[in-house]
């Protein structure tokens, strides 16, 4: 569990008190996911943003909120931001489920015309678990398997390679916890599976059993064109990596990735 305190802490529970007592469904999505599902011991990233989904009905809802939190504190972003709150040191990204009056799928940004892909974000309030992430503070965080689906069809909107690091991040340390006994059998049970990267066949399985049918096409032909260790999508993800790629390195992420793509065919 990373350390949250400061500017974000406070933050973060202003938004959880906020939504609470307004009743709008929210939930915890952006990098600080996997720094708070997976252990500090296996390393984390430094992050002082936290994205979260909120459901609302209607634009009018969503200049409410944005309203009210200028109120608490919050500073709204500048030009084509509109979905980015500062809170001193603190940036906070809050995207609108619900409000697109057309297929949920494709949110529209009003001042911007900016689009973003919103597949995959019917399931985060199904899907989200509370999580104390801090003494006497419990918000919905969203399971790291629903996290890799995002940051695919994030990647696919946008093209940034911060969201491949972190899939990348997701694919080599899912359920890499506790005693690692999901990992064990899946080596014995799926031919050229192994136990570096089983974590990686064992969320592209989970995926498949738990993602629409729309998504879940999606995640597969995104993986699909992945075709060797030396494909952009490979050289885009080690980019953004902090040490010198190596052969060794690339090979062990096209491994990976292979492994999720084999989970995801089942």
């Amino acid at each position: 569990m990373p350390k949250i305190e400061g500017d974000l802490a406070e933050a973060l529970t202003l938004l959880h008190n906020y939504f609470e007592q307004k009743g709008i469904p929210f939930a915890l999505v952006g990098a600080l996911v996997p720094a708070i599902l997976l252990s500090s011991e296996i390393g984390v990233r430094e992050t002082r943003d936290a994205d979260h989904i909120i459901k609302l009905s209607s634009w009018a809802e969503w200049e409410t909120v944005i309203a009210d939190l200028v109120k608490l504190g919050f500073v709204r972003g500048r030009g084509e931001q509109e979905h980015r709150l500062h809170f001193r040191t603190a940036e906070i990204d809050l995207i609108p489920y619900g409000v697109t009056g057309g297929p949920d799928e494709v949110l529209v940004w009003r001042k911007s015309g900016n689009q973003m892909n919103l597949t995959g974000f019917s399931e985060v309030f199904e899907h989200a678990v509370l999580i104390e992430i801090v003494k006497g503070l419990t918000l919905p965080v969203i399971p790291l398997w629903l996290f890799a689906v995002l940051k695919v069809f994030a990647y696919l909107d946008r093209k940034f390679p911060r969201d491949l690091r972190d899939l990348v991040y997701v694919l080599e340390h899912y359920e890499s916890l506790g005693n690692g006994a999901r990992r064990f059998e899946t080596v014995g049970e799926v031919s050229g599976v192994t136990y570096e990267n089983a974590g990686a066949h064992l969320l592209g399985a989970d995926i498949r059993a738990k993602v629409s049918s729309n998504a879940l096409k999606m995640v597969r032909d995104f993986l699909e064109q992945i075709t060797d260790e030396y494909h952009s999508v490979i050289n885009s993800a080690l980019r953004e990596e902090p040490a010198l790629v190596s052969d060794r390195r690339r090979t062990v992420v096209y491994q990976l990735v292979q492994a999720f793509r084999l989970g995801l065919r089942g």
